[in-house]
């Protein structure tokens, strides 16, 4: 090996019996880094997607089992109607909720998936606000458009839908029916839609697939208001897309579903 100094910089001139590395040992170096990345032995492809779903649905009919075994003994000894009304409206949804967590905890891949989507630094940039208001106007002005213009979608349908006409409407359990759907759906839907089911068809194919597939599958689950639903579930994605945090349309899916609850709630009084 030579060694020319010239300026204070140092050239180095490799003889023969020198190693040199070339493109591909560093390429080698490179893909061993990041297998030994722990996080990397975790992939989230299809396999893992459609086992994630199917222990979700999984643990919500084995925990309805659970809870429904000591109900039904509990009606015929007291003749009571105490499942008809867990089976209905907010219950489900917390039975939902823990059905969904389990999943979680049981699939690291899931979580990790999930890493880096919950920022909330965009709530400390102004042009998010403008995209909430944007988003607010697309999403009243399509159901305003398809409710009370073309008749095409009854808002009082959810009435039923949700089973609020079997609640109870004492304070405690009013707080709990606010806390399922203004809270804890929200938080869960924008995770399963958004981060999940958008992220994970984003990432294999396209943008455009993840928004068609997610909004439509959205919307689909929405009986009764599918259309504006599935706008509904556009803007969410869109929300997420702008922001890269899937805090904001989880924010928007809280005041929305806060200002739906309290409008069916109204109705019904």
């Amino acid at each position: 090996m030579k060694l020319l100094f010239i300026k204070e910089k140092v050239v180095i001139n490799l003889e023969e019996n020198e190693f040199e590395l070339d493109k591909k040992e560093l390429e080698g170096e490179r893909n061993d880094l990041e297998n030994a990345n722990p996080q990397n032995n975790y992939q989230f492809g299809w396999k893992e997607i459609v086992l994630f779903f199917l222990t979700y649905l999984g643990a919500s009919f084995v925990l309805g089992i659970v809870i429904a075994i000591p109900i039904v003994i509990i009606d015929t000894v007291n003749n009571s109607n105490l499942l008809d009304q867990v089976l209905s409206g907010h219950w489900l949804l917390y039975l939902d909720a823990a059905s969904f967590v389990i999943a979680l905890l049981i699939f690291k891949s899931a979580r990790i998936f999930l890493k880096g989507k919950f920022s909330f630094s965009p709530l400390k940039q102004g042009k998010t606000y403008l995209y909430l208001v944007a988003a607010l106007i697309v999403v009243y002005g399509s159901q305003y458009l398809f409710i009370d213009v073309l008749h095409l979608e009854d808002a009082t349908d959810q009435i039923d839908t949700f089973g609020l006409n079997n609640i109870s409407f004492q304070w405690w359990n009013t707080v709990l029916l606010y806390l399922a759907f203004t809270v804890i759906t929200p938080i869960k839907e924008e995770i399963i839609y958004r981060g999940f089911l958008h992220g994970f068809l984003d990432k294999k194919f396209h943008f455009i697939v993840g928004v068609i597939v997610s909004s439509l599958v959205f919307g689909l689950l929405h009986t009764g208001h599918v259309l504006s639903a599935t706008i509904m579930g556009l803007a969410f994605v869109l929300l997420y897309k702008l922001t890269k945090s899937l805090v904001v349309p989880i924010l928007f899916h809280i005041l929305w579903n806060s200002y739906a609850v309290t409008g069916l709630l109204l109705i019904m009084n």
